[in-house]
């Protein structure tokens, strides 16, 4: 079986991490598997040294250019044309219209469809109707040519069928590599984060989260609380390891509040994930999620969290560690238990075995399978 997995740029991301793993654990599986993508030289570097094809599409790019799209089908059309590919798979929502470039190329081609996260779509994503409707409109018409769509979360796949985008489809937990997994222990992690910012983190209490800055993870929600935190642990610290189009934002923010001695933009760091053990406690407070790998990271990590209650978040978390979207009053008492009762808001470790490498890959495969027969 020859697969293509596409996915809009290779810059640093959960979705960029999960098309690295899903093409590792095809690969091991025996399956002719390439990875296609716009910019990003953190995916290239990945697929090199696992030593999986990719192929550098010119077309696909992040924003809503009409013309894009359609240069976009068109370069699909002639890529699965040359090379013949069995499966192709998209990642991401400036892909979806790969689906129809495939079905021009050759009808037999079966094409699949991951869901990441409803966007704007979401019920808590913020913006005028008529975006959300056109939105509806483009996701409605290009799913059309799926032959299967995936969630990363039921709670994805139960919106999605309320609001009438889809009528059936499949849910694939995203995974990862349990025994390739490496941690770098409380001490050396701090160290490492310590020389990135030229800041001391000794004898503080680290809270600190791993994602994108950006609308979707609603970073100054953390930011604005902070003060009403410190009243309670004054000896708290905040690390975001990630970068983003609110970094600026972001940053005048802190300083505005007095707290730059207290909350550090750490920017991107490469394999972020291995810093996880740092952290007293994981802070996610984003407006929508589909499944984040950040959070199936501190699962495996054994890392304390406090995360809104989104998307797939209650599928990872227990209920303890959850709190109502951008609820200061419930957020605070929250951190009062969790710095107090760490133990309490750990990942229940009986469901590691959902959110593994070998199973993402075995159930794609098993849906790959049952489309080419």
């Amino acid at each position: 079986m020859k697969v293509l997995l596409v996915i809009t740029h290779g810059n640093i991301g959960g979705a960029t991490n999960v098309v690295i793993d899903l093409a590792k654990g095809l690969k091991s599986k025996g399956i002719d598997v390439a990875v296609g993508f716009g910019e990003g030289e953190y995916l290239r570097k990945k697929l090199d040294e696992i030593a999986v094809p990719r192929f550098d599409l010119k077309s696909i790019k992040r924003g809503h250019n009409p013309l894009a799209a359609i240069l976009f089908i068109f370069e699909m059309k002639k890529l699965a044309k040359k090379e013949g590919f069995d499966v192709m798979q998209f990642n991401s929502s400036n892909s979806l219209p790969g689906c129809l470039g495939a079905k021009l190329a050759d009808k037999k081609i079966k094409t699949v469809f991951t869901v990441h996260g409803l966007s704007a779509l979401d019920k808590n994503y913020r913006t005028f109707f008529l975006l959300k409707f056109a939105y509806y409109l483009f996701f409605k018409f290009f799913l059309s040519f799926a032959d299967a769509v995936v969630f990363v979360s039921k709670n994805n796949f139960e919106e999605a069928k309320k609001m009438k985008l889809v009528r059936d489809g499949y849910v694939i937990y995203n995974g990862l590599p349990a025994a390739d997994l490496v941690f770098l222990a409380r001490t050396e992690a701090r160290r490492a984060i310590e020389e990135k910012m030229s800041a001391r983190l000794e004898n503080k209490f680290l809270i600190g989260s791993i994602g994108r800055l950006s609308y979707q993870k609603n970073y100054e929600f953390l930011i604005k609380v902070f003060p009403e935190l410190l009243k309670i642990k004054n000896d708290a610290v905040c690390v975001i390891i990630g970068d983003g189009p609110k970094r600026t934002e972001y940053k005048c923010l802190i300083n505005r509040l007095g707290l730059k001695d207290n909350v550090f933009l750490a920017g991107e760091m490469r394999d972020g994930p291995r810093y996880a053990k740092a952290f007293d406690l994981f802070v996610l407070p984003s407006r929508y999620e589909g499944l984040p790998v950040t959070l199936v990271e501190c699962l495996f990590a054994n890392v304390p969290t406090l995360v809104s209650d989104v998307g797939g978040n209650r599928e990872i978390a227990n209920g303890q560690s959850l709190y109502k979207l951008d609820d200061e009053d419930d957020f605070v008492r929250k951190f009062s238990d969790a710095s107090r009762k760490p133990e309490n808001y750990l990942c229940d470790d009986s469901k590691k075995e959902s959110f593994t490498l070998e199973r993402m890959s075995e159930d794609y495969l098993k849906l790959f399978n049952n489309l080419t027969r």
